[in-house]
């Protein structure tokens, strides 16, 4: 298939969807529905899963997206534990409750695996923002503008340091 044009394309989007749709329902089944807490909170995470899907899609790039998928993954995990405990209190059946887990679980397979073909080598996710603290980058500056080296006791260890990095910039870009 093409790359999607619309977020209304994309197949967890869909399926996040309709998974949304069947908790909301489920929640709206009487003995359900009077614990306005756990109905709240189990269809707003069901919801932000599809939610999280557009709104990275919209993005505009592939590292904002994929972030954004991520985002997705952590509402599918705080979903499954409100049906965890709609399970406990007794408002879901035995059947229903494995439905909608397994529904769940196969959206996560579904977005691990999308994340994973866009940060695979040669996929597109190649220049996403490596997070620099703001004391590596006091650093840095004080060796560029003295021209010394930091102290050793302030040197970043060789298993943390960035590989294949450019010295930092802070020219405006013209």
């Amino acid at each position: 298939m093409a790359a999607a044009r619309v977020f209304t394309e994309l197949i967890s989007w869909q399926k996040a969807r309709v998974w949304s749709k069947a908790i909301f329902e489920r929640t709206e089944e009487q003995r359900f529905s009077r614990d306005r807490r756990l109905v709240e909170q189990i269809n707003d995470s069901s919801n932000s899963v599809m939610a999280n899907i557009a709104e990275g899609f919209g993005r505009g790039t592939q590292g904002e997206f994929v972030l954004f998928l991520g985002y997705s993954l952590g509402s599918v995990n705080e979903t499954h534990s409100h049906l965890c405990a709609a399970y406990d209190r007794r408002y879901l059946t035995k059947d229903d409750f494995g439905t909608l887990f397994k529904n769940g679980t196969e959206i996560r397979k579904i977005v691990v695996s999308f994340i994973g073909s866009m940060v695979m080598p040669k996929s597109g996710v190649k220049n996403q923002r490596k997070y620099v603290s703001w004391t590596e980058q006091v650093w840095e500056n004080y060796e560029r503008i003295t021209g010394q080296k930091r102290p050793a006791i302030f040197e970043m260890p060789e298993s943390i340091k960035p590989r294949n990095k450019k010295p930092y910039d802070d020219t405006p870009p013209i």
